[in-house]
């Protein structure tokens, strides 16, 4: 069975063997994935409703797989237990969310080695929750299906400097690594810049406000990074 570009990209940065969580596992697809293409040793699924919780088990069941993952309704980290995995996934949900899921399940992330993140939204604001609680980015990847460009950020625990607000945005790694979509991820992060200063334009108030400000400035160095060299981002 297989589910898609994004789901077996967010796999990918699962370290072969690992213990999984798969938190807001929905239809448990990532779960299955993990299972048959990266030999996953556990993999347990939650959801925060019933109804998802329910359609994983069908999912799973009709994959011969769901006496090997459990399926448990709970909100966020509540149903995994510490210590019983060392990868925790989280995909599919905005970034802000993520970030909250995370906070609020601290003591789990004591024994975890591996964050794996693909955040729909907000994924700056993401990557620097990541740097400012005691993880660093590792790995990251570009991945697009039906036409949507996806971005999932995989984390380690140890702290190091928290990267600029313009790089945060584009991803550390994804600067340095400048994988094939990197070109098309940083002209979607400038105009979506673009289109907010825009938005924000038809207001004299937040024209002259410190927001607009700084995102004006956030705007001028990717454009300074990315444009003044395009074999850069090629």
């Amino acid at each position: 069975m297989r589910f898609g570009n994004r789901i077996a990209a967010v796999a990918a940065l699962v370290p072969r063997g690992a213990k999984v969580a798969d938190i807001g596992t929905d239809h448990a697809y990532l779960a299955i994935e993990l299972i048959e293409v990266r030999g996953a040793e556990k993999v347990v699924a939650t959801d925060k409703n019933e109804g998802p919780c329910a359609a994983a088990r069908r999912t799973l069941s009709a994959a011969g797989l769901l006496d090997r993952v459990p399926v448990r309704c709970g909100d966020g980290l509540v149903p995994i237990s510490l210590g019983e995995v060392d990868t925790i996934c989280i995909a599919g949900m905005g970034g802000g969310l993520i970030a909250s899921i995370l906070t609020a399940g601290a003591s789990v992330l004591a024994d975890v080695s591996r964050l794996v993140l693909q955040p729909m939204n907000d994924a700056s604001a993401l990557r620097r929750w990541i740097y400012e609680n005691g993880w660093h980015i590792a790995e990251e990847s570009l991945v697009t299906e039906d036409g949507r460009l996806y971005e999932i950020i995989a984390a380690e625990p140890g702290v190091e400097k928290t990267p600029e607000t313009w790089l945060l945005t584009l991803g550390p790694m994804l600067w340095k690594e400048r994988p094939l979509l990197f070109a098309r991820h940083a002209e979607a992060q400038m105009e979506r810049l673009r289109r907010i200063l825009r938005g924000m334009e038809k207001s004299e108030t937040a024209r002259e406000s410190e927001a607009y400000r700084n995102i004006e400035a956030e705007l001028r160095e990717i454009e300074r990074h990315c444009e003044g060299g395009k074999e850069n981002v090629s």
